[in-house]
């Protein structure tokens, strides 16, 4: 089986699962927030921030580092990796128990110090997980990861509709937080093909601390720069704009999640193996970088023209100040998706301080952030800061990137393409006409499928600059009509 029909099959099968994550949470999302008043929902935006505390500021990247190292697939390297997922998922629902209290009063929610304290199950629960399918990814092979993505968060969508039916606050999302990582573990012991087990070995925990190290600092960086903003206004704003403000977030950060996985399975194994073949690589670095701006181009376009709409009709008239930000918010992780392909392209080498040190200068943005919020300036100019954040991350993490060979190639491409995607944006946004007010729901389902399409269009035209993707492009149209051929009656 070819390498290309093994990553076409890879991607398929990732995409239609991640689509699957995507519809299952928005629409758990939507449950729960068409469920409970605004404020309630800013509370349980809470919990999910503080999980996400512990969680991203704790990250060693166990799976990630099974994928990069030569020995990843070895017995003795996942037993490991399980012993210190377990040690380290106890220290952190520790950490998440002692810390509830002041978390709790820092959001002015000081009556709900023991909800806090009960999430501390998450990370716990976390460090239960099985790594097998993870191991499997090195061969391409990602059913098993798909499943794993998927059961769990069409479960957990049942899950939010049972909840709503015995609650009507913020415990809805609290029963869901903690069911979701239940049964992430249950399917990630079901989906394995090898026996659950624990080792201590020095050696390979050095690796893995070496590989880890500097996403364990990055993670303290990117629970500022994913999170902190809504921090900042949690703490100087009210928990009404705090609900709406996350309805706009959230929206805007799932494609950027999914693309971000979807680019750690697909390229991550491809890099990670032709690194020694120089003008190969520089082709799929390349190819990365293209992919990365298309969809960027995609979600700035698609968020400014149909943001409001999607608002409107998912999460309901109640929290339609959110459109207000979320044109900012897709900007800002449209930079963000850009950035993935120089990360990747370290991390394949495990150069993995790429990504910290970017995120130390975008994390710069946030003390501005907080002195505008506490002024009193809108919520918008925290959107604002975060975008300038991201564009001196994009030059640095890009200016690290570690292509001894073509970085120069590298670097044009990467000045073509978005050169090309900003002017068509400002086309965009000095034209795009917003929704109306009093839009009625025929209206608002027009707005939407007008934003999809011309989005959807403008990223596919953007994608044929690249001659490496023209060329995939003009081979799958060549199979499509053989098959065609072969297909029609004689």
């Amino acid at each position: 089986m070819s390498v290309r029909y093994r990553i076409l099959k890879g991607a398929s099968v990732l995409s239609v699962s991640q689509a699957l994550v995507a519809i299952s949470s928005m629409l758990r999302n939507i449950i729960i927030a068409r469920h409970i008043d605004s404020e309630n929902f800013g509370i349980a935006t809470t919990f999910a921030l503080t999980i996400s505390l512990v969680e991203m500021t704790s990250n060693l990247a166990l799976d990630r580092v099974l994928v990069q190292d030569d020995e990843g697939d070895s017995d003795g390297m996942l037993a490991s990796a399980h012993l210190l997922q377990f040690v380290k998922g106890l220290l952190l629902a520790l950490l998440l128990f002692l810390i509830a209290a002041p978390v709790a009063r820092l959001f002015g929610l000081p009556h709900l110090i023991s909800s806090f304290q009960l999430i501390a199950l998450v990370p716990a629960l976390h460090g239960l997980l099985h790594f097998d399918l993870v191991v499997r990814q090195r061969h391409l092979d990602f059913l098993p990861t798909a499943l794993f993505d998927t059961l769990p968060e069409l479960l957990t969508l049942l899950t939010a509709c049972l909840a709503s039916l015995l609650f009507d606050d913020y415990r809805v999302m609290l029963v869901v937080i903690i069911l979701q990582s239940l049964l992430c573990v249950i399917a990630s012991h079901l989906l394995a093909r090898r026996p659950y087990r624990w080792t201590f070995d020095w050696r390979l925990v050095q690796r893995k601390l070496r590989f880890g190290w500097p996403l364990l600092i990055n993670g303290f960086l990117m629970f500022g720069i994913f999170q902190g903003d809504r921090v900042i206004i949690g703490s100087n704003f009210d928990m009404h704009v705090l609900g709406w403000y996350s309805v706009a977030f959230s929206l805007s950060l799932l494609p950027t999640l999914i693309f971000a996985k979807l680019s750690a399975f697909l390229l991550m194994p491809v890099l990670a193996r032709n690194r020694d073949k120089p003008e190969f690589y520089l082709r799929c670095c390349t190819l990365a970088l293209t992919a990365c701006t298309c969809f960027g181009l995609l979600m700035v376009i698609g968020f400014t023209l149909a943001g409001s709409a999607l608002i409107h009709l998912s999460f309901g008239t109640q929290y339609l100040e959110a459109s207000s930000v979320i044109g900012l918010l897709g900007i800002m992780q449209a930079l963000r998706v850009l950035r993935i392909a120089p990360s990747i392209i370290a991390n394949s080498q495990g150069r993995t301080e790429n990504a910290m040190i970017a995120n130390v200068f975008r994390s710069f943005s946030l003390p501005l952030a907080l002195y505008l919020a506490s002024a009193g300036y809108p919520v918008q100019t925290v959107a604002a800061c975060g975008i300038g954040g991201e564009v001196v991350a994009l030059a640095i993490s890009v200016y690290l990137a570690p292509l001894a060979e073509g970085k120069s190639t590298f670097v044009r491409r990467l000045i073509t393409v978005t050169a090309c995607a900003t002017a068509v944006s400002a086309i965009v946004f000095a034209f795009g006409e917003p929704l109306p007010a009093g839009a009625v729901l025929s209206e608002q389902l027009l707005q939407l499928c007008y934003g999809a399409g011309v989005a959807l269009t403008l990223a596919g035209l953007l994608s044929l600059t690249d001659p490496d993707l023209r060329r995939e492009y003009l081979h799958l149209w060549w199979r499509y009509r053989v098959w065609a051929r072969a297909e029609r009656p004689s």
